[in-house]
C-alpha cells in the first residue's frame, strides 16, 4: 500500500514538472516574436526617418537653388552693355531705363562722358578741332585774329555748334561765338593754344547725387599735386550733370574744364 502511494505521489510530481516545462517552452517563442516585431518596427521607423531627412534636405537644396535664381533675375543692370552704341562721340543712348541701372553703371558712363567733354571743350575753346590756314585771318568780336578753317563741311557757326553739341547738350550754353567767327561766307577759329594746368593729374566720377527720367547728377573729384603757391596736393569736388536731349541721347549739361 505504501508503495502504491509513493508511486502515485511521484507520478503526480512528474506530471506537474512536465506541465511546468511545457509552459516555460511555450512562453519563449512569444518573447522572441515580440522582440522580432519590435526590431522590425524600429527598423521601419529608422528607414522612414532617414527618408524624411533626405526629403527635407532635398527640399532645402531646391529651395536654396530657387532663391538664388530669383535673386539673379531681379538684379539691376550692371556696367556692361548699358548703352546701345560703342561710339559715344554723339552722346549715349541707354539700353535700359535709368531706374534699372546701378550707380556703378551710371558712374562708368559718366566717366566716359566727362573725359569726352574735357577733350571737346579743350579742342573747341583752347585749340582747334579743325585744320587751319594761319595765313588767312579775320577778327572776332573782341578784335582778336582768328584763322581760316579749311576742313570740308565746316562753313558756318551752325556747323561748329553741331559738332560741339554732339557731347554737350542742346541746353548747354556754349562759348562758340567767343572763339569762332564768320566772315565772307567762311568761318575762322581763334586757336588760342594756351597751356594746361601743370598741377592737374586726373578727374574721377565718384558718386551719383540724384537721378530722374531726364537728368542725372554726379560728384567729380579733380586731383592736383600742388599749386602755384607751393601748397600740397589737394582734391577739388564739383557737380557734373548729364541730361537727355530731344533725340533720346544723354549729353553733358553742367561741366567745368578742370585744367
Amino acid at each position: 500500500m505504501r508503495k502504491i502511494v509513493i508511486i502515485s505521489v511521484m507520478t503526480a510530481f512528474l506530471c506537474g514538472f512536465t506541465a511546468c516545462g511545457d509552459k516555460t517552452n511555450s512562453s519563449a517563442p512569444e518573447s522572441s516574436s515580440v522582440a522580432t516585431e519590435s526590431s522590425s518596427s524600429e527598423t521601419t521607423e529608422s528607414a522612414d526617418t532617414a527618408t524624411t531627412t533626405e526629403q527635407t534636405t532635398e527640399s532645402a537644396i531646391v529651395s536654396e537653388t530657387t532663391t538664388s535664381v530669383t535673386k539673379q533675375t531681379t538684379t539691376t543692370v550692371s556696367a556692361e552693355n548699358i548703352f546701345q552704341q560703342t561710339d559715344i562721340s554723339d552722346g549715349i543712348v541707354f539700353s535700359e531705363d535709368v531706374e534699372n541701372l546701378t550707380d556703378d553703371a551710371l558712374i562708368s558712363v559718366a566717366q566716359l562722358l566727362f573725359e569726352s567733354a574735357c577733350k571737346t571743350e579743350w579742342d573747341f575753346t583752347v585749340g582747334s578741332p579743325y585744320e587751319l590756314d594761319t595765313t588767312q585771318t579775320a577778327q572776332n568780336m573782341y578784335g582778336w585774329n582768328c584763322y581760316l578753317i579749311t576742313t570740308d563741311g565746316i562753313n558756318s557757326l551752325d556747323d561748329i555748334r553741331a559738332d560741339y553739341h554732339k557731347i554737350f547738350s542742346e541746353s548747354y550754353s556754349d562759348r562758340i561765338d567767343e572763339v569762332f567767327t564768320e566772315s565772307g561766307g567762311r568761318v575762322y577759329c581763334l586757336n588760342g593754344a594756351r597751356g594746361a594746368d601743370i598741377f592737374y593729374e586726373k578727374s574721377v566720377v565718384t558718386a551719383v547725387n540724384s537721378r530722374s527720367d531726364n537728368e542725372i547728377s554726379f560728384t567729380v573729384e579733380n586731383y592736383y599735386n600742388g599749386d602755384d603757391f607751393g601748397n600740397d596736393a589737394y582734391i577739388s569736388t564739383e557737380d557734373f550733370v548729364i541730361t537727355i536731349d530731344s533725340d533720346g541721347a544723354w549729353r553733358v549739361l553742367k561741366f567745368r574744364l578742370p585744367y
